[in-house]
Order: C-alpha cells, then sequence, then structure tokens
C-alpha cells in the first residue's frame, strides 16, 4: 500500500454507538497497513483507538475531555416511548448546542490544518467536524448509525413510518393516521427548536447548511455508510451513494479474546439468555425487581447471563433468581453471542447489538427505551428475527417471561436470524466500507461515490427492492 493516497481521518464522539462502527472500519485499514490514519475523538476513545492499530499506526487526536452526556432531563426526554417529540428534540439540541458545536468546529479545524487529510469519515451527529470538513473544502464520508431512514425524511411517503415512531412496514388506517398526525408534530417540534442565532453564526461561517439539516449533510458527502440492508430496514428511495454495507464486526479472530471463565460458564449450561441494555439505559429499582422477575420465570432449565453496570447491580433485589448471573462487562461480546449454548438475547434495539445479535444468526427479545430502539424494535418482529414489548418503554414480568419463552420453543425466529445474518455478511460488512473509503480518497469535493459491490456477492443490496 502506498502512501500517494493521502491523509484519512476519522471523526466521532466518544459514545460506543458512534464510535464503533467508525473505529471498526480504520481497524480494518490498519490490518490492510493504510499509511496515515488519524481519529479525533474525546479522550474516553484514546485507549479503544490505540488497540485498533493492528497494523498501520492510528494517530489519536483528543477533543478533550467527553462534552456530549447524557443527563437526567435528556434521558427523560428521550425514554417517554414512542410517537413523542420530546426526545427527538432533546437530542437534536444537544447536538447542535452552540458551545459544543464551537468546540468541534474549532477543534477539528486545527486537526485538518495539521493533518491535511485527503478525506475524512465523520459520524454523522458530530454536526462541528462536518462543519469543518466543509469549511476546508475537504471530502467527507458520512456514517448513520442508526436506521439510514431517519436523516432522509424528506424523502419518505406519507405510507412509511415516520423515524422514532415504532410502528410497522405496513401500516393499517388508523396507523397511517397515527403516523401522519405524528409527522407533522415533529416537524413542527423541530421548526420550533430552531436556533436563528446559531444560524446566523453558521452562516458567518460561509456554511450553506445554516440550520444543520442532516438531510443536506448527506447530500454534501461523498459516500454515506449504514450498517444494516433493506429488508431489516425498511425500503424507501435511497439515494446512490447510500451504502448499506450490512453489520461492521471485529476479525473472527478476537471474538473469543479474553473469554477464559466465561466460556466455561456457558460450556456447563445447555440453555443460556444473554441480557446486553448497552451502556446508556438505567432500569429503576422496581423495573430491575420486575426484570429479574421474569427472568426467575424461565425455570432453571434456561441459565441467564445479564450483563449490568456496576451502579445498577446496586439496586438489584437482594436475592437474585438462582439462575441469573450478572456480570459488570463481558470481555468477549461476540464469542457470547456466537457461542451454541445461547439460544436468545434480551437487547434494548441499538443499532449495533440490533446488527450484531441478527449477524450471529440469535433471536431477540427488544425492550426499546428510546428513539431509533422504537423502529429497530419494529423491524424485529417484521422480519420474524424476534419479539418486542407490547407498550414500551413499560413492561411486566408476565410479559417478558412469555415472550422469552416464546423465543426460546420456537426455531423459526433463529431461522429467520440466520437468514438475515446470511445477509447481512453478503453485504460486505467493514471490508465493504473500507473499500469504499479507500476509493473515496481519490475523489474530489461533490463528486459521488460509484456503487462498490459487496465483495463474492452478484447483486448488491443497494437498491430498495433487496
Amino acid at each position: 500500500m502506498t502512501s500517494d493516497r493521502g491523509p484519512i481521518l476519522f471523526a466521532s464522539a466518544a459514545h460506543s454507538g458512534l464510535l464503533n462502527p467508525i473505529l471498526s472500519i480504520a481497524g480494518e485499514l490498519s490490518r490492510r497497513n493504510v499509511p496515515d490514519l488519524h481519529f479525533a475523538s474525546e479522550e474516553d476513545a484514546r485507549r479503544l483507538v490505540d488497540a485498533a492499530g493492528a497494523g498501520s499506526p492510528i494517530s489519536f487526536h483528543s477533543y478533550g475531555e467527553k462534552m456530549v452526556t447524557v443527563d437526567g432531563a435528556m434521558y427523560g426526554a428521550m425514554t417517554r416511548g414512542p410517537r413523542t417529540t420530546a426526545g427527538t428534540v432533546a437530542l437534536a439540541r444537544v447536538v447542535r448546542d452552540r458551545a459544543v458545536l464551537r468546540t468541534f468546529f474549532q477543534r477539528t479545524l486545527e486537526q485538518i490544518d495539521r493533518v491535511r487529510p485527503r478525506l475524512m469519515v465523520i459520524d454523522n451527529l458530530n454536526v462541528g467536524a462536518i462543519d469543518a470538513a466543509c469549511a476546508r473544502r475537504v471530502p467527507f464520508v458520512l456514517s448513520i448509525a442508526f436506521p439510514a431512514s431517519g436523516v432522509y425524511l424528506g424523502r419518505l411517503p406519507w405510507t412509511y413510518p415516520t423515524p422514532t415512531s415504532g410502528l410497522p412496514h405496513r401500516l393499517s388506517g388508523a396507523q397511517w393516521l397515527v403516523n401522519v398526525a405524528f409527522r407533522l408534530r415533529l416537524r413542527t417540534a423541530m421548526l420550533r427548536c430552531a436556533d436563528l442565532t446559531l444560524a446566523r453564526e453558521r452562516r458567518a461561517h460561509g456554511l450553506a447548511n445554516v440550520f444543520a439539516d442532516p438531510e443536506r449533510h448527506t447530500a454534501d458527502a461523498v459516500a454515506v455508510l449504514n450498517y444494516s440492508v433493506f429488508g431489516l430496514e425498511y425500503p424507501f428511495a435511497a439515494p446512490p451513494h447510500l451504502h448499506m454495507v450490512g453489520a461492521v464486526v471485529p476479525p473472527r479472530e478476537a471474538w473469543a479474546d479474553g473469554a477464559g471463565e466465561l466460556s466455561d460458564w456457558l460450556d456447563r449450561h445447555e440453555s443460556v439468555v444473554y441480557v446486553n441494555m448497552g451502556t446508556l439505559i438505567k432500569l429503576s429499582a422496581d423495573q430491575l425487581r420486575e426484570f429479574a422477575e421474569a427472568l426467575r420465570r424461565l425455570g432453571p432449565g434456561h441459565q441467564v447471563l445479564w450483563k449490568l453496570p456496576a451502579d445498577q447491580r446496586a439496586l438489584l433485589p437482594a436475592e437474585l433468581p438462582a439462575n441469573v448471573r450478572t456480570v459488570e462487562w463481558v470481555p468477549a461480546h461476540f464469542g457470547v453471542l456466537t457461542h451454541p449454548h445461547v439460544r436468545a438475547v434480551v437487547c434494548h434495539g441499538g443499532n449495533n447489538i440490533f446488527h450484531e445479535t441478527v449477524y450471529c444468526g440469535q433471536p431477540m427479545l427488544v425492550m426499546p427505551f428510546w428513539l431509533d430502539c422504537y423502529d429497530l424494535a419494529a423491524r424485529a418482529v417484521d422480519a420474524g428475527v424476534g419479539l418486542a414489548l407490547d407498550r414500551p418503554p413499560g413492561f411486566d414480568a408476565a410479559e417478558v417471561a412469555a415472550k422469552l419463552l416464546r423465543l426460546l420453543s420456537d426455531g423459526s425466529f433463529r431461522q429467520r436470524s440466520r437468514h438475515w445474518g446470511d445477509r447481512l455478511r453478503q453485504a460486505g460488512g467493514v471490508g465493504r466500507a473500507a473499500d469504499i473509503v479507500l476509493q473515496a480518497v481519490h475523489l474530489t469535493h461533490g463528486n459521488r461515490l460509484p456503487a462498490v459491490q459487496p465483495r463474492n456477492v452478484a447483486a448488491s443490496n443497494q437498491t430498495s427492492g433487496a
């Protein structure tokens, strides 16, 4: 690999849901010994970026301490349930916060001037970095780590489930009316939260997209990456430079790293349910007690591995069911997902865990608590890969236990998950994403990246009929 490609600068916030896909692509380029790789993120990501440099080094550029956190008010707004506008507005206000935007913008400008990248790869919620790329006229690839339809609202017909609605693909007459009403409310709420002072500042910097409209950002990108396939993601009239590359996962040789005693424990139990609710979900003591009761009702024939942070473990009942094991961290996440004794997964429906679970052919119970998780829960049900809560984010022990027992007894869910796992692999994953990035390096700003066929696949999943 020669150095005439020029430097590539990746830019992402340190939140794992946004960071992991981009970091996987950087790691793949490192394994290919692509030179001049750089990664800008908050200080929390330094260790992960350093570890991803398995071949050529990845130089870390710090934004400083974490600037974006989910506080109590934002968490409360985001967990009100589907078809509420508060969560989307709260996220938009954080993403477009003037102080945060200025910091990301200025520090990314400094990094651009120092690195002089030929191309940037940017998490689409890092608006400051996108602004910096536009200001310096650096071509960029956008990474969208949630359903792609979430940034293409203007392209979606009224019969398409509005993002964060949690509605199914085929709407009944009543659901169509609910969908239209919600879309109108969502558009009105987003207009009301527009920051005119920020728009004037952005115009003064020469930025055409003064309101930081995410769909306009995708139009400015040379390519857009999304980590699903149409069929799991509901089809829509996608632009040609949107590439559905499937799940991006670590190399297989890393799947069992650090498993040790946990692997031995899995070997000893023939039926295990793996519970992983991500890093941001905070259940109340009452919710934890109700969930623990649901796991007890599975009976001694089904063991449970429950990944739970320390602050949440402190709220658990004094006596956990005998079939439940809690751990603060799972060192070999993919080793667990692919273990032959793991028979179902419980997750919150975040984009990464959702697609990783399907990639590994596991059936899932989705317990969504916010925003895109409601949409991915609906997609899990429509694709036949799992079940979801009836009235999220609320639940009770009886509902959770009944749905888990159905997943454990009905093999059709695993069969469908394996089918869609094959489709995710055929889309090319991290290898195809890396190919797209390398092709984009040679393009000038404003061009569109021609479609890249997945490796060893005759037909691309790029069309809406896939």
